[in-house]
């Protein structure tokens, strides 16, 4: 009985000592152990998250791949329809659409329906199907789209043999579903970021609170041992440094602005590189924002800021209408492309600030201008080509033979030159009417390209018209001007011998100067909104030595320029005058004698008024007031040969350079011919060149 109460008393004494020594250290044990149990939930938590992301991480450069791939589907379908019509092997080019295509075809199919797919590095990656709803939406177009667009491509393979106009239709094909294709991509990708964003918001957050609950039972613990000052300073020294760290190293600029569009305390160290300057605390938001934006776009990102302080907004709803997505900003020397992202801050469900990510997208604008600037120019040479394709091979051939000759006599000049003030002017005002002949030539031709460069290089022309003193560093510009135009014709001497291996250079005859004036008629009249109609009788222009009728073609060609932009009304000034809407163009070509003849252009237009012309000369600062007042009205009308006078409001491609006349009496004068000039106000303006055939 005694050594059974012994035993009972050593039980009661040891399970006292384990009660006591729990309840000392009850606490601290209870915190670690919530410390180890938090850490493992979350370490079980970032391993399955980090899982994701990696997953997604793989989908998402899948889904960048898809759009390189549209593209490069798009252009193996365009390189190869030009392959095939150059006559070169199209080989290369559909391997190249097929691998494309099949590509394209599997990994879509995966991301609906999961599945291995090639990696960018060639390796087998497993792609999960993609189960949100708004990228499933995504990929239900897309799919929709692409089913006619990859038959389209296919039978570019499956067909044998192939031919052009497979390849015609499969770059229709790439051209009408391209651009379509790589929208629905692209938000695709932008949908799968947005996914793995919030996993990452998610994994943060836990890992927030593993940090902050870490901090607690630190905290705890360290206020068993240690005062309660020393461990709240360490908290804060440790919060400051953080917040500093991630500040100080992220590349995106972030900083916060409250309800009255105050900027906060917190700025990241990259916003003062962004944004050109240093924001200060407490700076009005709005004010940073009209240095960068017009009114228009700065009250639309001000109401969109509004909207997102309101209480009752879905963050997710409006954030499509951010119009701060690309903001061009100077800062220095250079431009940079700003995207401007809002996030809601709710503290205890309250909206407390925004958080603004300023990002860079400098590059991502560049990119896309390069992608526009390469369309563009894709659809210029290929409307060119289809312009030049409907032309005749020896009218082509015929133009580059005169065009050439003029620029070579403009570089014989250039080379020429000895150096000399007046001999740089002489030579100026040679290159400009030669040039303005050339501009004329093409647009009569219809040759759109040629007579841009043309008129590029009749402004650079025209500023050294405008200067006292010229040297000879200044005919760089022509030189350079003059080899983009050598340039230009052969690529069209290069193209015309593609069009046909043997073309004779024969003149031009009646019926085609006929069409060619009529159509320079109808460009001109329709470059300035006029109704004009021509009367052609040319039917002695066979008659004429190929010398003298390559010079009536250059004065008919300028002359009727002049009569359709100078002396016919706009339809509501010849309605107001009581005439016709439809203005009134008579060009003939008669015989006056042996060997003579007349050509005349006559308008039924405003006239020649030597009132506005005396205006016009005075307002100039060509002659002195008492100068003008002393010539006769036949001397003022006379004016209008002399080079650099023009009576236009403003230069374009058809008039306001003052060399179309002046070109004209060169050509007269190297013709051998007289120039004749009848008009009366508000009736008619007619010219006649008499010449020997």
């Amino acid at each position: 009985m005694s050594a059974r109460c012994h035993y009972d008393e050593s039980l009661i004494t040891m399970q006292t000592s384990q009660r006591s020594i729990f309840g000392k250290y009850r606490e601290i044990v209870l915190a670690v152990a919530c410390f180890v149990l938090f850490d493992l939930a979350v370490l079980m938590l970032n391993f399955y998250t980090s899982y994701q992301i990696g997953s997604d991480a793989v989908s998402i450069n899948l889904s960048g791949r898809q759009r390189m791939l549209s593209q490069r589907m798009a252009k193996a379908a365009v390189v190869l329809d030009d392959d095939l019509k150059a006559g070169q092997d199209g080989k290369p080019a559909a391997t190249e659409l097929h691998d494309a295509v099949m590509l394209f075809d599997v990994t879509l199919n995966a991301f609906i329906n999961g599945g291995q797919v090639k990696g960018a590095d060639g390796r087998p990656v497993t792609l999960k199907a993609v189960d949100d709803p708004q990228g499933l939406h995504v990929l239900d177009e897309a799919l929709t789209l692409w089913s006619p667009y990859r038959d389209a491509l296919a039978r570019i393979w499956a067909g044998s043999p192939l031919t052009v106009e497979m390849a015609d239709d499969a770059a229709s094909a790439a051209r009408d579903n391209n651009k379509k294709l790589l929208g629905l991509m692209n938000d695709l990708t932008i949908r799968l970021e947005a996914v793995a964003g919030k996993k990452a918001e998610r994994l943060r957050l836990v890992q927030t609170i593993g940090i902050v609950f870490a901090l607690v039972n630190f905290l705890f613990i360290l206020f068993k041992f240690i005062r309660r000052l020393q461990e709240s300073d360490s908290k804060t020294e440790q919060a400051q440094r953080e917040t500093s760290e991630i500040l100080g190293t992220v590349k995106e600029g972030l900083f916060l602005i409250d309800r009255d569009f105050r900027l906060g305390s917190q700025q990241s160290a990259s916003l003062k590189e962004l944004l050109g300057r240093e924001l200060t605390v407490g700076e009005d938001f709005a004010a940073v924002l009209r240095r960068m934006l017009t009114d228009g776009d700065h009250s639309l990102a001000i109401e969109y800021i509004r909207l997102l302080l309101g209480d009752r907004v879905k963050e997710a709803l409006v954030r499509d209408l951010n119009p701060l997505t690309e903001v061009s900003v100077e800062t220095g020397h250079a431009i940079r492309h700003l995207s401007f992202g809002f996030n809601r801050v709710m503290v205890d469900g309250v909206l407390s600030h925004l958080l603004v990510t300023v990002t860079d997208v400098s590059a991502v604008v560049a990119l896309r201008s390069e992608l526009e600037a390469a369309n563009r120019q894709a659809d210029q040479q290929l409307s060119v080509l289809l312009q030049l394709a409907q032309m005749q091979p020896a009218e082509l051939s015929r133009f580059i033979s005169e065009t050439e000759a003029v620029l070579f006599d403009i570089n014989d000049r250039l080379r020429a030159v000895d150096g000399r003030g007046n001999d740089y002017r002489r030579l100026i005002d040679h290159v400009f009417r030669s040039v303005h002949v050339v501009k004329a030539n093409s647009t009569m031709m219809g040759l759109s390209f040629i007579a841009s460069d043309a008129e590029l290089f009749e402004s650079m022309l025209s500023s050294l018209r405008g200067r006292d003193v010229l040297s000879g560093d200044e005919l760089i510009g022509v030189s350079v001007h003059l080899k983009q135009l050598f340039e230009r014709i052969g690529w069209l001497r290069t193209v015309v011998s593609r069009f046909a291996t043997q073309v004779e250079t024969v003149e031009m005859d009646t019926p085609e100067l006929a069409r060619s004036i009529s159509s320079l008629t109808r460009r001109v009249a329709r470059d300035h909104s006029k109704n004009v109609n021509a009367d052609i009788n040319l039917r002695e222009f066979d008659e004429l030595s190929a010398k003298t009728a390559r010079a009536v073609r250059t004065i008919a060609a300028q002359l009727v320029r002049n009569a359709v932009v100078h002396g016919i009304e706009a339809p509501t000034e010849r309605a107001a005058a009581g005439k016709t809407v439809m203005g009134t163009l008579q060009v003939s070509l008669s015989n006056v004698g042996p060997s003579r003849y007349s050509l005349s252009v006559r308008d039924d237009g405003r006239g020649l008024c030597p009132g506005r012309l005396r205006e016009t000369l005075q307002a100039s600062g060509r002659y002195p007031v008492e100068t003008l007042s002393e010539m006769s009205d036949r001397q003022v009308i006379s004016e209008i040969l002399r080079p650099g006078f023009t009576t236009a409001a403003q230069s374009d491609a058809h008039a306001g350079r003052g060399v179309g006349m002046d070109a004209v009496a060169d050509a007269v004068r190297k013709l051998g011919g007289h120039l004749r000039l009848l008009t009366q106000v508000g009736q008619y303006t007619e010219f006649r060149v008499e010449f020997s055939g």
